[in-house]
């Protein structure tokens, strides 16, 4: 366990006991995002799932809020739900809670698991983020974009959780969600700068803040 120090707690640091003399203590960076001023975690609602002898390394990815960061949200949200219900005991606070530093920043969501891309004018809060994502997943799938996959095993996982939503074998409509298969749950943004060259349009504007929202299963 990591003992509180409030003059490192602001600064995402804490005390961590050395791993083999328990009598010595040593700094070393490490996030805990109770103690980040940035987030908001319900009493209750989850636990930081620390690591024996030490704690979770500083986020690779330090310009986004550790709300949305793949490597230190603690954020358990399927995306089959409206944010409202699903993250109702943190709304109010994520509404208030800036994505990014800038409020002038706009963001762009793309994905490995889905083909389209997602802007977010600014301010962008937490709440927008997730808001916004649920909102374009429940779309339609297009005529051309169904057309468009090849693999017969894509189509198969599509049409499983297609009849997963709607409780049926006779499907009437593909949403946009659909598309996860069963990879429904938030995991996290990060930054991919390879993928985001390949995934940009021909003739369409960078966005620096281009993100790339991971998922896993429920």
């Amino acid at each position: 366990m990591c003992a509180y120090d409030p003059y490192y707690a602001n600064r995402g640091w804490t005390w961590i006991p050395h791993p083999w003399y328990s009598s010595r203590w040593y700094s070393r960076p490490c996030y805990h995002p109770q103690r980040d001023r940035r987030t908001f975690v319900p009493p209750g609602y989850y636990h930081w799932p620390a690591r024996y002898f030490g704690g979770y390394p500083i986020s690779r990815y330090p310009h986004i809020n550790p709300v949305l960061a793949e490597d230190t949200t603690l954020i358990q949200y399927d995306v089959r739900w409206a944010p409202s219900h699903s993250l109702w005991p943190m709304m109010q606070h994520l509404s208030s809670t800036l994505a990014l530093p800038s409020p002038s920043s706009a963001i762009r969501i793309i994905s490995h698991s889905f083909p389209w891309t997602l802007d977010i004018p600014a301010p962008v809060t937490c709440a927008t983020v997730f808001e916004k994502l649920y909102e374009m997943l429940q779309g339609s799938v297009a005529d051309p974009e169904w057309g468009a996959i090849c693999e017969e095993s894509r189509c198969r996982t599509i049409m499983k959780a297609a009849k997963v939503r709607t409780g049926t074998d006779n499907v009437e409509k593909l949403k946009k969600i659909d598309w996860l298969g069963d990879m429904t749950a938030f995991r996290g943004l990060e930054k991919d700068s390879e993928f985001e060259k390949k995934r940009l349009l021909p003739g369409m504007a960078p966005c620096p803040e281009t993100w790339v929202v991971k998922f896993r299963k429920p």
